[in-house]
């Protein structure tokens, strides 16, 4: 096998285990809730993370695959959804802990 089809087998295999536990983890967040009003906050956030999943990883990753935008377009793209996914990820724990309490 060539190096090339080596690392294509394995990004794309590594790519899928990420979905699959970010999947997984997404399922289990949505079924630990306690409440309603939680179980709701917990579905729309992980709705919108999902959306910033595609739009910010796999629209820019498939566009630069392709060649029609820049790669560093696409490691910009990157870069911004995981500086804004850490205070979101505290905005989150905090929101759903207010509304565990209720």
């Amino acid at each position: 096998m060539s190096p090339e089809t080596i690392g294509w087998i394995g990004g794309l295999g590594g790519g899928a285990i990420g979905l699959l536990g970010g999947a997984l983890g997404t399922y289990f967040s949505i079924k630990n809730t306690k409440t309603s009003a939680e179980r709701s906050f917990v579905i729309k956030i992980s709705i919108a993370i999902w959306a910033a999943v595609i739009v910010l990883v796999f629209l820019p990753l498939a566009l630069a695959i392709a060649h029609l935008i820049p790669q560093w377009v696409c490691w910009a793209c990157v870069a911004v959804f995981f500086v804004l996914l850490l205070p979101i990820i505290l905005w989150g724990n905090r929101r759903q802990a207010e509304l565990r309490k209720q």
